[in-house]
């Protein structure tokens, strides 16, 4: 019998949308875990977002998993002091259980950034990273992930189980055409230039939008 994991997939989740409802249970399949958390994270400065409170997205998060059984809102990031670090996260995370599999679930795009991570040579250290496909331009990666990619990849997630980190898996997520800076751009809308929304927002989230009035 394999141990039980951590899985996580952080991210602002402004709003979270069926495309990371979706590719968090792609993964969830692929890996064979038994549920994966969705993580809040604080809201980074660079990035250049409509300004939320974080209680706003931890009920659009609760909302977007309530009646999925292998989803769970993780919101130790939004309790952590700041600085808001995804190592600072991981090493709390792994003091839960030193010995178990902690598995960080990024997306591609984060995959080809990551050297800009602060501390990010650590995080294969505290836990196995799984990498989500993206409809995201190819970019040459720099040396030292290409290193780590050579030195840690794996083709069979079995292998996630087998100790508690070290592991980059690349899984064949599908790809999810749509955005949380295209939905929010939309939200600013006419109800009638927006009646697709409904394809990528749960309706208890979307009614949570329009309740709050939310993103315009």
């Amino acid at each position: 019998m394999k141990p039980t994991a951590t899985c996580i997939l952080g991210g602002t989740f402004n709003p979270p949308h069926r495309g990371h409802i979706e590719a968090a249970l792609d993964v969830c399949r692929e890996i064979d875990c038994e549920a994966v958390g969705l993580m809040p994270c604080r809201l980074p400065p660079h990035k250049q977002i409509a300004d939320l409170s974080e209680q706003h997205r931890v009920r659009m998060v609760e909302l977007a998993v309530e009646n999925t059984d292998n989803l769970y809102p993780e919101l130790l990031e939004l309790s952590l002091d700041e600085p808001s670090y995804t190592v600072k996260t991981l090493k709390y995370l792994r003091q839960r259980d030193e010995h178990a599999p902690l598995i960080f679930v990024m997306g591609e795009d984060s995959w080809q950034s990551l050297t800009n991570w602060y501390e990010w040579e650590k995080l294969s250290e505290l836990a196995h990273l799984v990498v989500m496909r993206r409809q995201t331009q190819r970019k040459n990666l720099a040396p030292a992930l290409v290193k780590l990619k050579t030195g840690h990849k794996i083709s069979d997630p079995a292998r996630l189980y087998q100790q508690p980190a070290g592991y980059i898996y690349f899984a064949e997520t599908r790809l999810q055409p749509i955005s949380s800076t295209q939905l929010r751009d939309a939200l600013g809308h006419s109800p009638s230039d927006t009646a697709w929304l409904s394809d990528w927002l749960q309706p208890s989230v979307l009614q949570y939008i329009k309740e709050n009035r939310l993103y315009v």
